[in-house]
């Protein structure tokens, strides 16, 4: 059976079910669902004896098909991330406490919208170490919840306040160049997903914070032996051990409430991370009324927005 061509700006490529399967479940379809409107999409095309589509209006067929379908809601997903996610890149901050999960639902979310740029913060920071030097920053050359250690100008006596004031020192240098990957994302028009135990959305500049374009999620979990089993089930299949992680896990709580508390008083939305599945819908729900705040903003219509896209 010859194939569909299906021509974007610079390439053809053959028509395929599952790509167009994986974006409609980047809108929120079921698996299954997504799946039957391919093939859907695909038969009308056969039956009209379409032998090349242009990508703008494979879309477009797309779109009229989920809203004759009475999907609506999906529609305007699937609208939306087309717009922001070619026209105009976003970028996800996805922060929390070690062991919440942030890794995870930050590949999640890049595979259901389809961002093959995702960061971590400590991958940012193991980059900073070989450039500045462990006696210039020591706090650098700690993790989150051992940094307290290195402090040369903390005298009080309340540990509590000790550890969160190593945390922010230590975080303090990581954003220095988490600022940095997200200006040159910016600059290069890359969509980009960036998460760890670095981002504390009161020590961002504003301008990231400012920026409608740049969407910042906090995670946690509020229940203290569910973190405390991650730890267990993360050394299974990773080279961490738990063992650092559990001698620690007073300290790792307390970075947790701190960093749930800051947000709060930020107004980053927080999400308890029972549930993967859940925690990505939340997500997108989240980045998708962003979304739907920005259009308004810059004061599109629905016709206006459909024409960015097709």
């Amino acid at each position: 059976m010859e194939d569909i061509i299906v021509k974007g700006k610079n390439y053809k490529m053959p028509f395929s079910k599952g790509i167009l399967a994986r974006s409609l479940t980047a809108a929120g379809l079921k698996p299954s669902i997504a799946y039957k409107i391919s093939w859907d999409i695909y038969e009308n095309l056969k039956k009209e004896n379409i032998k090349e589509i242009e990508k703008s209006e494979l879309r477009r067929r797309v779109y009229y098909y989920l809203i004759s379908h009475n999907y609506d809601e999906i529609a305007e997903r699937y609208l939306l991330w087309r717009v922001f996610l070619e026209k105009k890149p976003l970028t996800i901050l996805i922060g929390g406490a070690s062991g919440v999960g942030t890794s995870t639902i930050a590949f999640e979310i890049a595979s259901r919208l389809g961002i093959s740029s995702v960061i971590g913060t400590d991958s940012i920071r193991e980059v900073m170490r070989k450039i500045i030097s462990k006696d210039l920053v020591p706090t650098l050359y700690e993790s989150s919840y051992t940094a307290w250690k290195v402090l040369r100008d903390f005298n009080e006596g309340d540990t509590k306040k000790l550890y969160i004031r190593g945390f922010e020192r230590h975080a303090e240098s990581v954003l220095v160049g988490v600022e940095g990957v997200i200006d040159r994302a910016m600059v290069e028009g890359l969509n980009l997903i960036i998460e760890g135990v670095h981002l504390v959305p009161s020590l961002l500049k504003p301008k990231y914070l400012d920026n409608p374009y740049i969407i910042f999620i906090m995670l946690t979990v509020e229940d203290e032996d569910m973190h405390k089993m991650r730890f267990y089930a993360r050394s299974k299949i990773s080279e961490r051990p738990k063992e650092r992680y559990l001698k620690h896990f007073k300290i790792i709580r307390l970075i947790n409430d701190y960093l749930v508390d800051n947000a709060k008083k930020m107004g980053i939305p927080v999400i308890n991370n029972v549930s993967i599945s859940k925690t990505v819908e939340s997500c997108l729900n989240i980045i998708t009324d962003r979304l739907r705040e920005v259009i308004k903003f810059e004061g599109l219509n629905e016709d206006e927005l459909i024409d960015e896209v097709f």
